[in-house]
């Protein structure tokens, strides 16, 4: 007997919607289409630097309106990623590096019933001068989420984060109200990609992506 009439429809939308319920708890918010979050896949034989670059950061780049970010050179890629790992380690080892920006982003909108609107170039110019010079927004990706109701809550993606920075997550709970790894609440921490330089030198180039969530409340970030 086939399986779809062996149910009768009211247990058919009560089984849609406990897998729909099971989905959503264990990947956590729902991202926009402005931060996504890159399928990985493993090292093939014969990829570059730029290969890379492609799938794990140039989505990230391109402006919301659809014009595809450029392409890099190898060379470029290379300095990329020191720029990114720096940009990373500093961060990532403060656990209030964002708390400015956060500020100033709750209190523009602390009028508001949710952060309609909000993206990256917007972030950035709430951010104003007092700690710009810090704050690479180069390498982060800004957009609004769904909790309870369509764009209550903000998030802040990192991305191309390699293995070991992605493991020491720490600024959960003291800022904001969740953390991501890669697209889920629960998620792991996906191996890096290894290229070398002159045959020899390795060059590190991580797949990860962490997204910190600011869900609306009163005050700022709703915590648990």
């Amino acid at each position: 007997m086939p399986w779809s009439t062996s149910l009768r429809a009211p247990e058919l939308k009560r089984s849609a919607f406990l897998l729909l319920l099971l989905f959503f708890g264990s990947s956590g918010l729902l991202a926009a289409q402005d931060c996504p979050n890159p399928a990985y896949r493993p090292l093939q034989s014969g990829e570059q630097l730029t290969d890379w670059h492609a799938t794990y950061v140039r989505p990230f780049r391109t402006p919301a309106g659809g014009v595809d970010a450029p392409s890099l050179t190898k060379d470029q890629v290379e300095s990329l990623i020191e720029q990114m790992r720096t940009f990373h380690q500093r961060s990532l080892g403060d656990s209030l590096w964002f708390e400015s920006l956060v500020q100033k982003i709750t209190a523009n909108y602390a009028g508001a019933r949710d952060f309609r609107g909000l993206n990256t170039p917007v972030a950035e110019r709430l951010s104003g001068s007092e700690r710009s010079k810090d704050l690479d927004f180069s390498a982060l990706c800004i957009d609004t989420r769904r909790s309870s109701s369509a764009d209550d809550t903000f998030g802040i993606t990192l991305f191309g984060l390699i293995k070991r920075d992605c493991e020491h997550v720490s600024l959960r709970g003291l800022v904001f109200s969740d953390a991501l790894i890669n697209g889920t609440v629960n998620g792991e921490c996906r191996p890096d990609h290894i290229y070398y330089k002159r045959i020899i030198f390795p060059i590190t180039a991580g797949t990860n992506t962490i997204t910190f969530l600011c869900r609306k409340d009163g005050t700022g970030c709703a915590r648990h």
